[in-house]
């Protein structure tokens, strides 16, 4: 950190727990280039610099641009009330909220999303299908060329003591199948996607859904087979998703990146590891296997830190530590 000391001190005056500490820590690391290049502590910028670092971090999402620039405003009164600087004011006078930090948000790059996200864009969704899809994906529902999705059917879904499954197959040429524990909700999205009968379009269509034992199923019109199709499934991600969620560059990669990461956090502890036995059970969930060995399976670790944005997760879920 640059002027570790005046940082330290910060840190220590505050009443924050240490894993908050930890996260501060994690914002000071990531402006020491910036300060080391202007040859100022943050406490000695004026707001055009600080403007110009608020774009230069590329924060990704509005929770934490707002917690970061929240904690440099925190830690420049803290220094101002404590006569450091050359200035007694803080530059940085407006309440940090949403309107203020959305002209940082960097979108250029691929963006992910928390479980609470999904459910925000979700209002934008006007079909239960549509929402259920992604999150599926962001579950762990995939297969090869969405196989699990695609042949998903009403009595794979069951409950048992208070807990979800889907019984998925994975893979069509093999016919292998595995259990998958999921969420209420998505178990009750994907009952309700079953018993809809229609679909509007995002031009305001009203199409009838055919009939069938499949969850996913097409519009009656013009097919003569209910389960829906690969094409089908890539054209919902383009052309009501990329909307709904303003994002022209959304996947179903994104989304299902997304899950891993949103568990990876989940299954850690208090003491914030990420251990290879996580990564085993994440990979479980997400099926992410490399190797196979005498019939048994072996997951990929390399895969999944290829996945995991270590930014991304200390951003928005916190400072951790990968152990593996």
């Amino acid at each position: 950190m640059y002027n570790v000391e005046y940082k330290e001190a910060f840190l220590e005056a505050s009443d924050h727990a240490e894993e908050t500490k930890n996260q501060y820590r994690m914002y000071f690391k990531k402006t020491e280039p910036f300060e080391a290049q202007k040859g100022k502590d943050l406490f000695d910028m004026d707001f055009d610099m600080l403007d110009e670092l608020f774009y230069w971090v590329q924060r990704k999402t509005e929770r934490s641009a707002v917690s970061f620039i929240s904690t440099i405003k925190n830690y420049i009164t803290w220094a101002k009330d404590n006569g450091y600087g050359d200035n007694p004011l803080n530059p940085i006078i407006d309440t940090v909220n949403t309107e203020f930090v959305s002209k940082y948000l960097y979108k250029e790059g691929i963006k992910y999303y928390t479980r609470k996200d999904l459910f925000k864009y979700f209002e934008n969704i006007f079909n239960i299908k549509d929402k259920a899809l992604v999150l599926a994906l962001f579950e762990g529902i995939s297969g090869n060329k969405f196989s699990e999705i695609i042949n998903l059917r009403r009595e794979d879904l069951s409950e048992k003591d208070d807990k979800y499954y889907a019984s998925l197959l994975c893979d069509e040429v093999d016919l292998t199948n595995r259990q998958l524990e999921i969420s209420k909700e998505l178990y009750e999205m994907l009952i309700e996607t079953y018993n809809t009968q229609e679909y509007k379009s995002e031009k305001g269509k009203v199409n009838r859904i055919a009939d069938g034992e499949y969850v996913f199923r097409k519009n009656r019109v013009g097919t003569n087979s209910a389960r829906i199709t690969y094409p089908v499934l890539q054209n919902t991600f383009r052309n009501v998703i990329k909307a709904a969620f303003d994002d022209v560059q959304i996947t179903t990669t994104s989304i299902s990146n997304s899950g891993v990461m949103y568990y990876s956090n989940e299954f850690m502890g208090s003491d914030r590891v990420l251990t290879k036995e996580i990564a085993t059970k994440v990979a479980e969930k997400f099926d992410l296997y490399g190797l196979e060995i005498k019939g048994k399976k072996y997951p990929s670790f390399m895969r999944f830190k290829e996945i995991i944005d270590i930014d991304y997760m200390e951003e928005e879920y916190g400072h951790f530590k990968l152990n593996f």
